[in-house]
């Protein structure tokens, strides 16, 4: 079997992720935990070239970040170099597939095998949105909870009931096959349900702007809590004007020697986040100016920004740049079945029935306003019921 090494830090989502997603294929692996050993850090730097946790080494060779790893997974090119083979067997056909593993999927998947229903779930990772929240405070039942410990509670729960679990499978294609529904995945299986319920979640936006994609993790994140600390003393750009950026702001306030955060227009977060940031000593704020290109070959050198009123163009040096822009659904895969609005969001009616018989959907990735974790449960359980009920009359 080849060895996997993992540098990670202990406040890190997209570590958790990466476990997590190892454990869930009973893959072993070395942790190497850089959280308060800056020797550790510059040998994680020096061997791969990334300013970005986590990073994974197969048999000595860089394989990258967890976004690398997942998608190594969901092709199946990593059970290949591991020489594993090619998963556990599939039912011909499961009465409930769910797509995702956050609060609404796990809720969802629950509540169907409740039922007696044979209920497969489908997810590039555990808890979505909610592995990567620091802290929960609004959650019925608990005073606080980090949200990797939550979504670790909701796996806990699941796996009491018998489901399936195709965890690092990542889904490209939903069609119709008579009454049967079919997931294709990366890997280049299929999956055949009578019923489907969505519950994708949402990912962070990009920039898409040249340089972006080349850089990431050689300079560009998505991640202040876990990336922050390998930029101290130097100079960075946060990206985005809501509450995230904000808070990205504030936090490399104290570590990096400059920051600039950059937004299209005002600010959009919360009053008292733009106090703070207004008293930060180490912050310029750029307003009304847009990410045009950000340079570098193996690190990132810089950014350039354009004056979204006068058209003109300024150079800022840097050594990282921090995007923090929002959020976008993940409901690609069924784009060309299911009526969305404009923004991707997959159009629900108050039991989660989309316009296609047999296919719901629950959370954050359906057109239902209010994005909050106890609220993506119950639309996860209330989808379950009514698959249910849907299949109890097609009987």
């Amino acid at each position: 079997m080849a060895e996997i090494e993992i540098y990670t830090k202990q406040w890190c989502p997209y570590c958790l992720k990466a476990k997590a997603l190892l454990r869930a294929k009973a893959i072993a692996y070395d942790e190497v935990d850089v959280t308060a050993d800056e020797a550790r850090q510059n040998e994680m730097v020096e061997r791969s070239g990334m300013r970005s946790v986590p990073q994974i080494f197969l048999d000595g060779e860089q394989v990258g970040g967890y976004d690398d790893l997942a998608h190594l997974n969901a092709t199946g090119e990593l059970d290949r170099r591991l020489g594993r083979g090619e998963g556990a067997p599939l039912r011909d056909v499961y009465d409930v597939a769910v797509v995702g593993a956050g609060p609404a999927g796990l809720t969802a998947a629950m509540y169907a095998a409740r039922k007696n229903l044979s209920t497969l779930v489908i997810a590039m990772d555990i808890g979505g949105q909610v592995g990567l929240t620091a802290e929960v405070a609004n959650y019925p039942g608990f005073d606080s909870v980090t949200g990797p410990d939550l979504a670790d509670r909701y796996h806990e729960q699941a796996a009491k009931y018998e489901i399936a679990e195709l965890i690092g499978e990542r889904v490209v294609g939903l069609s119709l096959d008579g009454r049967c529904k079919v997931l294709d995945l990366e890997s280049g299986r299929s999956v055949r349900a009578s019923t489907v319920i969505i519950a994708t979640g949402v990912q962070k936006r990009r920039l898409d702007v040249p340089g972006e994609r080349k850089l990431t993790g050689r300079g560009v994140v998505y991640c202040s809590t876990c990336d922050g600390p390998l930029f101290k003393g130097l100079t960075i750009a946060v990206v985005g004007a809501g509450n995230s950026g904000l808070e990205a702001a504030i936090e490399m306030d104290s570590v990096a020697a400059k920051v600039y955060l950059v937004s299209n227009e005002g600010w959009t977060g919360d009053a008292i986040l733009q106090d703070k940031v207004s008293a930060a000593r180490h912050v310029e704020s750029l307003r009304n100016h847009e990410p045009v290109e950000i340079h570098g070959d193996d690190g990132v050198v810089g950014m350039t920004v354009r004056d979204v009123r006068s058209g003109e163009t300024r150079r800022l040096d840097l050594d990282g740049v921090f995007i923090e822009v929002g959020l976008f659904p993940n409901s690609e895969f069924a784009l060309d079945m299911l009526e969305t609005n404009v923004v991707g969001e997959i159009a629900v009616d108050k039991r989660g029935a989309t316009g296609v018989r047999g296919v719901f959907a629950a959370g954050d990735v359906t057109d239902n306003r209010d994005k909050q974790i106890v609220v993506a449960a119950g639309e996860g359980a209330r989808a379950a019921l009514a698959a249910f009920e849907y299949l109890v009359k097609q009987k």
